[in-house]
């Protein structure tokens, strides 16, 4: 494990918000050479946050065409004894909550603006000083109400009270609330600045900034670009647990996926720094550390967490760790589909038709491929996915190469191909997720059995 020495100069900065990540127009992670060295400074932000850039590697080539057991992206996830409840949901704009979340987030914005009127129309130097620390107090609370609201509706959809779809449509609006409180947050600091004889402590500002970071993420987020019609509809992977939560989504090309394991956090209290936070991501993820082309940590003593962004090979981590348990809690994961390497596959022959999953673990991007058994040419085709004996969803045609890339279900799952009056099934059993903590449980924190890690 690579030690960073304590000595390093940390470069004060105001981090962008988490999983906002650097794409190119085919909405891939940008490459290393794109992307700066750390998070971008507002120029009239103050600083609040300690970031270090730490390393830059050149590309690294990895041999073989496949992933192994040893060197399978790991991600973190929930243990099959501790998940609740899961499910393939294709979300789409709908006219009603589409509108609901446009009021939503409108009166947010709008709030900011209140909030931002009453502070700079303050008669009296002492109002402005009492103000700036109600409002930052006020974000404060509402980050912990934001939490709350978000363990609940995980936890009723994981005992079937609550709809796959309206958990998208809650998580979705939990992020674009805690997105606009950071745009709150920035300009509530930039007033505090202009402030004389005034101050708000940088760290606080900076640990509200993290702790908004984990109430966002990219696949809510894509979620709330399809309710606005933003973006085109979606197959979202939904998963939960115990104050826990999984979501995926294959978007412009690339695997996106986001967890957040609430029963990873806290612990005793103890020092912590940005070097621990490194050590303690690096440990988690031994393949993403191999294949690093540089990386980048931001939090501050006093943070309750610290965020490590490392850019590697087969895409971009962002990982959250806690700085009492130091463990990550709260992951976002991107990667480009065609650096996605997959194995174990299995396949069906029927009426001429070869139909082949290359298999992934629940949630994860599965290629599909099709192909006549006659001269093994691809074909172009409708394929449907759905569980063993129930009913099926059409996923997408293979296309002219008669490939699909979608995501995998939880359990085993019949994969259907229909060319014309030709129809090939497939039955598929998902591999074992690489966990980062292998089986660990959630509720006493201990370690169990290591779960095996296969190719991805």
């Amino acid at each position: 494990m690579r030690a960073v020495a304590l000595s390093l100069a940390l470069l004060l900065v105001l981090s962008a918000v988490a999983g906002a990540v650097p794409t190119q127009p085919d909405g891939r992670p940008a490459p290393a050479s794109a992307s700066t060295a750390g998070p971008s400074v507002p120029p009239t932000a103050t600083a609040s946050l300690q970031s270090s850039s730490l390393t830059e590697r050149p590309p690294m080539q990895v041999a073989g065409s496949n992933d192994t057991a040893g060197d399978s992206i790991n991600v973190l996830g929930i243990p099959p004894g501790e998940t609740t409840r899961s499910t393939l949901e294709t979300e789409y704009v709908e006219l009603g909550s589409g509108l609901a979340f446009s009021r939503a987030t409108t009166d947010a914005r709008l709030e900011t603006e209140a909030v931002v009127e009453r502070i700079e129309s303050a008669d009296s130097p002492e109002k402005r000083q009492q103000y700036l620390l109600q409002e930052i107090s006020a974000i404060e609370q509402r980050i912990i109400t934001l939490r709350t609201r978000q363990r609940q509706v995980v936890g009723a959809y994981g005992r079937g009270e609550l709809p796959p779809r309206r958990l998208l449509y809650e998580l979705a609006l939990i992020d674009a609330e805690a997105r606009e409180l950071q745009q709150r947050r920035d300009r509530i600091e930039t007033l505090t600045q202009s402030t004389p004889g005034f101050s708000i402590s940088a760290a606080r500002f900076g640990n509200v900034e993290l702790e908004l970071n984990t109430l966002t993420g990219p696949v809510r987020g894509h979620a709330a670009a399809v309710l606005n019609g933003d973006a085109d509809s979606a197959r979202f992977f939904v998963q939960s647990g115990e104050n826990s939560v999984v979501l995926g989504v294959i978007r412009d090309g690339t695997y996106v996926r986001e967890s957040y394991r609430g029963a990873l956090r806290g612990g005793e209290d103890g020092a912590f720094s940005l070097a621990d936070a490194v050590n303690a991501t690096e440990a988690a993820y031994p393949t993403i550390t191999e294949l690093r082309l540089r990386d980048d940590v931001v939090g501050n003593p006093d943070s309750d967490s610290t965020r490590v962004t490392v850019e590697h090979e087969r895409g971009r981590l962002v990982a959250f760790v806690d700085s009492r348990s130091q463990r990550v809690f709260k992951e976002h994961q991107y990667r480009p589909i065609d650096r996605v390497t997959t194995s174990s596959p299995t396949s069906a022959i029927k009426d001429g038709l070869e139909l082949t999953a290359h298999r992934t673990y629940p949630g994860g991007p599965v290629r599909l491929q099709l192909n006549a058994t006659s001269n093994d040419e691809p074909v172009d085709a409708q394929i449907t996915v759905g569980p063993a004996g129930g009913r099926s969803s059409v996923v997408g045609e293979t296309g002219e190469d008669g490939s699909l890339w979608t995501l995998a279900p939880a359990g085993t799952y019949q994969v259907t191909a229909i060319d014309g009056s030709s129809v090939v099934v497939l039955s598929v059993e998902p591999t074992a997720a690489p966990f980062v903590y292998g089986e660990l449980n959630e509720s006493s924190g201990e370690e169990g059995m290591e779960t095996v890690t296969p190719a991805e």
